[in-house]
């Protein structure tokens, strides 16, 4: 369940996590302080659903969701992950265009944010500097990492991408612990394509399957493939 903790204002040592608030104006900063709040939600656990009402600007401490949305056949698609340190650029799309979301977030882990009142996001917007440009700074990274996805869905192959994915997630040596459903939700993609992709890695020995875990048994040839930009 959602866990709402305390008042607004009572957690006000939050700001220290964004380096770039600490240049707030004075009544700025008390303005933030008193209208936000901590939220903290379990793994597994939904943040909003397509179609709800948007009614705080929301800053990640701790923990990471990802925000999906259900095609028109019923396939869910990744748009992207929110970690610390980040706003959601839908939230934020939503706040300025006074909408609904139009798509939902999904905690990945146990996750901890901060949620500010929308109408005090609103007041900031208007009346700190410093607070709009922390916020269109936020926009405008998110924003160009959506538009590098698109690209990436686009005009790379779906192997080269899902060696970039399967490297990613076993630095260090570990294995892939995941379905191959979510591995190719996490690439735009359908569990078939995928899952003929790493049989046929399997064959040539460059990776071993078993039922939700994958292990790198040649990480060059990954890597090649990966860099592989025909």
């Amino acid at each position: 369940m959602t866990r709402y903790i305390g008042a607004p204002g009572h957690w006000r040592d939050w700001v220290t996590h964004f380096p770039a608030l600490a240049r707030l104006e004075p009544a700025a900063r008390e303005e933030l302080l008193d209208n936000s709040f901590e939220v903290r939600l379990a793994a597994g656990e939904i943040g909003y659903r397509e179609g709800d009402a948007c009614n705080n600007f929301i800053l990640r401490i701790d923990g990471w969701s990802r925000i999906q949305r259900l095609s028109a056949n019923g396939r869910e698609v990744l748009l992207y992950r929110v970690g610390p340190g980040d706003s959601c650029v839908l939230t934020t799309s939503c706040l300025l265009g006074v909408s609904r979301y139009p798509a939902a977030s999904t905690a990945e882990t146990d996750l901890r944010e901060v949620a500010i009142a929308g109408a005090t996001f609103r007041t900031l917007l208007n009346t700190s500097d410093v607070f709009r440009q922390f916020v269109f700074e936020h926009y405008g990274r998110l924003l160009s990492d959506m538009i590098a996805l698109l690209d990436e869905l686009k005009f790379r192959r779906l192997d080269a991408r899902l060696a970039d994915l399967v490297l990613a997630r076993t630095d260090g040596g570990s294995p892939v612990e995941d379905t191959q459903s979510r591995i190719a939700t996490d690439l735009g993609s359908t569990r078939e394509p995928v899952g003929r992709i790493l049989k046929q890695w399997e064959r040539k020995g460059w990776i071993t399957l078993a039922r939700g875990r994958l292990e790198v048994v040649d990480r060059e040839a990954l890597t090649a493939l990966a860099a592989d930009q025909g």
